[in-house]
This record gives C-alpha cells, sequence and structure tokens, in this order.
C-alpha cells in the first residue's frame, strides 16, 4: 500500500545523488525575493524536529521535518512567510538531510505562497512530498490551482491538513479543486474530538478517492486501531505518526519472551563480572542470539578493524562496557521481526547516538558518554516489553546515573534524554531550554540530530 503511494525507487546512483545535492543547495543559497516586509530572521532558523513516519505493519518508512524558531508565522505577512520557508529550505539543505532519504520519504513544510520558489523544483520528486500551509492573507486562488498542476506536471506530490484550510484561506468553490489534487490528506489526532471526526463526517474518503491519509498524532493504540480497522479507513490510511509506538501495554503473566529473557540473564552475568566462559554457555542455548549480536557488532558502521568471531573475542576487543551496549539491541531484535520492535530499536539507537554525541560535544568523559549511549538504548525497554520501566530494569545492575534518569527523570543525564524525547515531540519551547541548560548551539544539536538518525538507518540496513 505504502509503496503504491511513495512509487517504487529510482535505483539513482551516488554521483546522480551528489547532483542532486549540489542543485538543491544552490537554488537554496539564492538571494530571497525582496519583500517589504522584511522580518527580522537568523542566517538559518533554529531547532529541527523530525516525526518518524511508519507504515501500517509500524515500520518506519520517512518523515516530517519541522523547523522551529521564535517566529509565530501564523500571524506574519505574506512577504514574511515567503522569508521564512527560504530560510527552512536552506536550514534542511544544510544540514544534509537528504542522506536520510535514500529509502525513505521526507514531508517538508511550505507555504502556499512558496509555489513559485524555484527552489522548489531541485528537491527530489520521487522522495519529498510538500506540506501546503495556509497564509492568512493571501487565500488560495485559481492561481494557487494552476501553480500546482504545473508543479505535479513535474512529478511533485503535495500534502495537507484540510481542517486548517477554512473558509478564510480557501473559498468554497475552490475546496474540490484544492483538495482532489492533493496525494496525501493529513488527520491531526491531537485536536478537538469534532475536529478529528469532521473529515469522516464530511465524507472526504468518499469525496476523494484517489488520496491517502496520514494520520498524525496518535497517542494510542486505540487511535492507531481506529485507523486501521474502521470499514472504509482502513485501506486508505498509510502513515502514522505519534506516541502510540511507545505505549505501554499490559502483558499478561507468563507471556514474557524466553529470549528477552536469557538476555537478560546475559546481561545481569556481564554486569556481575562472570567468568567468560560462563557467559559464552548461555549463549550456547541459544545459537541464533550469538549470531545476531556478531552481525551487529561486525557492522560496517561500527568501522573494527577485523570480524570478531566469538564471545571471548568480543570482550578482548571491545570490553565489558561496550559488549553490554550492543547487548541492549538482541532485546528488540531476540523475538519475532515485527515492525513495531524494529522501530523501537531504531527509535533507541536515535537516542543513544544522540545522547552519546552530545555528552561529547559537551565535555563529558569517555565513561559518561557510554553510559549516557546507554541511557538512550534503555529509554523505550518499557514500551518493548510492555512493563512498567522499574519491573524492565530489574534484572540488571545499571550505573546510578543511567537508572536515575530512566525511572526518575533526575541527575545528569536526565536533561540529555530530555532532549532527545523532546526533539521526537516536536517540543520547541522544551528543546531551547534543555539545550541552553546544556550550553549547546542549535546548529551543533540540529547535526548531532542527522548524524543520529543517519547512523541508527546504518546500523539496522548493515545488520540485515
Amino acid at each position: 500500500m505504502f509503496k503504491s503511494l511513495f512509487g517504487s525507487l529510482t535505483g539513482k546512483g551516488q554521483a546522480q545523488e551528489v547532483k542532486e545535492s549540489r542543485e538543491v543547495k544552490t537554488a537554496a543559497s539564492a538571494p530571497a525575493a525582496e519583500s517589504g516586509d522584511n522580518l527580522a530572521l537568523p542566517h538559518t532558523l533554529g531547532f529541527v524536529t523530525h516525526q518518524p513516519l511508519h507504515d501500517l505493519q509500524q515500520r518506519v518508512v520517512g518523515y516530517e521535518f519541522m523547523v522551529r524558531d521564535t517566529v509565530k508565522r501564523r500571524e506574519s505577512s505574506a512577504g514574511q512567510w515567503l522569508q521564512f520557508d527560504r530560510l527552512m529550505i536552506s536550514t534542511l539543505v544544510n544540514m544534509d538531510v537528504f542522506r536520510l532519504l535514500n529509502s525513505r520519504r521526507a514531508l517538508v513544510h511550505v507555504s502556499t505562497l512558496s509555489l513559485q520558489d524555484a527552489s522548489l523544483e531541485a528537491f527530489p520528486s520521487d522522495r519529498v512530498y510538500f506540506v501546503l500551509n495556509p497564509a492568512i492573507d493571501d487565500p488560495v486562488s485559481h492561481t494557487t490551482i494552476a501553480l500546482i498542476d504545473q508543479h505535479r506536471a513535474q512529478g511533485r506530490r503535495f500534502a495537507l491538513e484540510p481542517s486548517l484550510f477554512d473558509r478564510r484561506v480557501l473559498p468554497e468553490a475552490l475546496q474540490d479543486e484544492l483538495f482532489s489534487r492533493i496525494d496525501l490528506l493529513i488527520l491531526d489526532f491531537s485536536g478537538a474530538a469534532d475536529e478529528v471526526l469532521a473529515p469522516f463526517m464530511d465524507q472526504m474518503l468518499a469525496r476523494y478517492p484517489a488520496a491517502r491519509w496520514y494520520a498524525r498524532n496518535i497517542g494510542s493504540s486505540e487511535d492507531f486501531d481506529v485507523c486501521v480497522k474502521t470499514p472504509g479507513a482502513a485501506k486508505r490510511f498509510v502513515l502514522f505518526q505519534g506516541a502510540f509506538l511507545t505505549a505501554v501495554r499490559s502483558q499478561s503473566a507468563g507471556k514474557a519472551d524466553a529470549s528477552q529473557m536469557r538476555v537478560l540473564e546475559i546481561m545481569r552475568l556481564l554486569r556481575a563480572g562472570a567468568e567468560t566462559q560462563e557467559i559464552d554457555a548461555q549463549f550456547k542455548l541459544d545459537s541464533v542470539l550469538l549470531f545476531k549480536l556478531l552481525r551487529f557488532i561486525n557492522s560496517p558502521a561500527n568501522g573494527l578493524s577485523r570480524k570478531v568471531m566469538s564471545i571471548e573475542e568480543s570482550l578482548l576487543l571491545l570490553g565489558r562496557e561496550s559488549l553490554f551496549k550492543w547487548l541492549t539491541l538482541l532485546l528488540f531484535t531476540s523475538r519475532k521481526d515485527d515492525g513495531r520492535s524494529v522501530a523501537l530499536l531504531e527509535r533507541s539507537l536515535f537516542r543513544a547516538r544522540f545522547m552519546e554525541t552530545l555528552g561529547k560535544l559537551g565535555g563529558n568523559n569517555r565513561l559518561e558518554c557510554e553510559h549516557l549511549f546507554l541511557t538512550g538504548m534503555f529509554s523505550l525497554l518499557d514500551a518493548l516489553m510492555h512493563v512498567e520501566m522499574a519491573s524492565a530494569l530489574s534484572p540488571l545492575d545499571l550505573p546510578p546515573t543511567v537508572a536515575d534518569a530512566l525511572l526518575n527523570q533526575r541527575g545528569m543525564f536526565a536533561p540529555y534524554l530530555a532532549l532527545a524525547i523532546s526533539a521526537e515531540q516536536d517540543n520547541a519551547d522544551r528543546i531551547v531550554a534543555l539545550a541552553e541548560l546544556l550550553k549547546l548551539a542549535p546548529a551543533d544539536v540540529n547535526k548531532a540530530h542527522i548524524d543520529a538518525m543517519v547512523w541508527a538507518q546504518e546500523i539496522l540496513q548493515q545488520s540485515e
């Protein structure tokens, strides 16, 4: 279903990827059109947050990018909107977000005013959807529709949230003209109940049969079920985003996964200083676990000088702290590789790498950075195992700083974890406050953010 929405991969080579990236950078660095509404904007905008997008099997298949700053766009004039869009595009290009899109897609927000911006023509049309936002003082017109048609003729695709396009910005006579040209319609579950239900009451699913739907801010598994089980809607929803993925669901007693329990026991032995033979004996009871562990460790993304072939070699080459770090990956992949577990693993990897990098930027020592990595990796263990965090961590003897951050949201690692979570939740005010607390510049946080996302992807792809 997702493939039919986004199309197949083009199989472009590296040279073509570099060429496209340069074209986008050139276009985005061109001077913005002069306007009488000069807004005092920075050279590049503030923090960029990413919203992972999931398919029906809850696998990560794309990202929605939001650039946040103190600018109140909804109160801005048309000229200010144009300036903001240009700076937003520059920010995304300067961060080289296209590194993330080899096998995934991006939703990039622009205003309807920017449909005339030449920068859009340089974006890879097979990988980017432009999410249109309305400008209050410049309603949708026949000119807007004509510009959309021009872009669509060149292969570009569009998304929008219907609830934002009320009669102030979209004349009723043009509603069908606009919505029938949109490839992806957005339903935000964080809105009031009547707003969420409105598209169904207005029979939008039937009125625009060519469009697919993206459900944003799904807060629970129940909301997810509404999208995937409601008659008539299940085949139309193709993208999902929200806290539903990390929600802890009750699990019946006796249903704990045997492989996960074995991994936790191995981790306990490792922390307790057990002999190599005792640890190796546990792996011999489940040879698949050892195979998976060595696959992760020997991933090219880790840059080891030679391949590790046994637990003894792993301990000698990596040390107990690093081996313990990689064992956490087995908790997410020890059982059947369902989409949800893999998505939780990718998010945990992102948090771990992101926090470790921020720790290095902040001047923390090597052991503290290792423990920051562990904090990120364990931060979703409760969601994975469907138990309270205290129960999930009880078999392990974690360092006090790691346990305090995970269980009590306190201590020296807590701000790093809070910053990683805030970036995922698009909490702009919280991101700014935490970055200032940690004395980190927006540009450094943005780079660490994208680098961590790319690294998490590479670990998963290279270990398959």
